[in-house]
């Protein structure tokens, strides 16, 4: 019990630390939310668009926090104090992971309800709407966990670029060859059936996409652990 209240605690105190990018990412929501009001049934097309770009920038926000969080600690040694207090490095990084979900829940919140709002009386389905909302939700923390496993070794630089290889690869290979591949990091999956969705045809649906990226979510986050075990945290970075 004790530990995992030291897992919400610093979970909590990263979503604190990320408020303004986090305030960042509901303000644009709430453009979308401007959109709708200012525009009228012919323009749906435009804002369905604007949706989606908004789901996509939330998985881009997560690869950047996943990315720089273990950075930032050790950059302001806060992270041995941290660690000196009885925590272990795994949940320390399952902290880290589930604040990046706390803050990837929030936005998707924000996102769904302010598409219910705007979409739906314009005749987009509700329920697969907020089906959307758990593939964006499941993306955010995949690309996330991928991110953190790189940041514990490697600078937010080259840990993006790692992760935009990482992602990439199995992505470009689900879209030349699809089966197998669309289920190795799939993120191209949830993003293909995010994407695709309409008024007219709401689209496919990605409930086994879903449960894999969570899957390889708990698998990264164990090889992150691991890794991280044997990183020393003392040395300065850059």
């Amino acid at each position: 019990m004790k530990h995992l209240r030291l897992i919400a605690m610093i979970a909590l105190n990263f979503v604190r630390e990320q408020r303004w990018p986090i305030l960042v990412l509901q303000l644009s929501v709430l453009g979308l939310a401007a959109l709708g009001l200012l525009s009228d049934a012919r323009d749906r097309e435009d804002i369905l668009l604007t949706f989606k770009q908004l789901g996509m920038y939330g998985v881009a926000f997560s690869v950047f926090f996943g990315g720089s969080a273990i950075y930032n600690e050790r950059r302001s040694r806060r992270i041995l104090a941290v660690l000196g207090k009885a925590i272990t490095r795994r949940d320390y990084l399952s902290g880290l992971l589930l604040g990046v979900a706390l803050s990837s829940a929030l936005f998707t919140l924000m996102l769904g309800f302010t598409g219910t709002w705007i979409l739906c009386p314009l005749g987009f389905s509700f329920f697969y709407l907020w089906h959307l909302m758990e593939c964006v939700v499941a993306a955010c923390v995949m690309s996330a966990s991928v991110a953190l496993f790189f940041s514990t070794h490697l600078n937010p630089w080259m840990s993006a670029l790692f992760t935009g290889l990482t992602l990439g690869v199995p992505g470009a290979l689900a879209f030349r060859f699809g089966g197998f591949w669309e289920y190795i990091l799939p993120l191209y999956t949830l993003g293909r059936v995010f994407l695709n969705a309409s008024y007219e045809h709401p689209g496919m649906s990605a409930g086994w996409a879903i449960t894999v990226a969570l899957l390889e979510t708990v698998i990264l986050w164990a090889a992150a652990s691991w890794v991280f075990a044997r990183i020393d945290v003392a040395v300065a970075v850059d």
